[in-house]
Parts: C-alpha cells; sequence; structure tokens
C-alpha cells in the first residue's frame, strides 16, 4: 500500500493555493530553499541545498521527526516517515508537500 502526503485543514475547509513555479525538480525552487533551510536549524548544518542528503548531512530519526512535524505546522501537509526518508533531499521533499498540496 502506498503512501502520499495527506493536506490537513485546520477547520475543514479548501484553500487556494498558488501554482508553483517550476523549478529543475519541478518543485518550487522557493519552497526548497525553504525546506533545505529548515534542515539545516534541525541538523545543526547552515548552508544546506536543495539537493543535499539528509543522511549525509547527519540527519537521524528524531531529527526527521521534528521536520516532519515542522512541514505539517509550516504548510499543512502531513508527510509519513517512510515518504520521507526516500524523498532524501529538501527537493524532493518540497515536490512532496506540493503533490498534498494538490491532492495527488
Amino acid at each position: 500500500m502506498e503512501s502520499s502526503p495527506q493536506m490537513v485543514h485546520e477547520r475543514g475547509g479548501q484553500e487556494e493555493t498558488p501554482q508553483p513555479q517550476a523549478g529543475p525538480s519541478g518543485a518550487s525552487a522557493a519552497l526548497a530553499q525553504e525546506i533545505a533551510e529548515l534542515w539545516g536549524e534541525h541538523l545543526g548544518s547552515p548552508g544546506v541545498g536543495p539537493q543535499d542528503d539528509f543522511f549525509a548531512l547527519g540527519g537521524n530519526s528524531l531529527a526527521g521527526i521534528k521536520i516532519i512535524e515542522r512541514v505539517l505546522l509550516d504548510h499543512g501537509v502531513r508527510l509519513s516517515v517512510r515518504d520521507f526518508y526516500l524523498a532524501g533531499t529538501p527537493a524532493k521533499v518540497a515536490q512532496l508537500i506540493e503533490q498534498g498540496r494538490a491532492g495527488t
């Protein structure tokens, strides 16, 4: 059974989201950079880039869970731990967030 990111609406309504600007990975470059900065905060590694690998940066399960929680709070998208780890880079996590926003 495949999982997919889920959009969470605090008040149960639908929200309009702006169309993402396509980047090399298909995800918004700004969103990928925002996720990279989030990773830098939680991994104690400033200067994380959109293509940097979570585990190569010293990522662990605790940091992963904290990042997943922040994504839910900041973007309203619930990522599974499996999807987060398989994504592996901020750019791919940004794609998951956009998929969750789109409901795909």
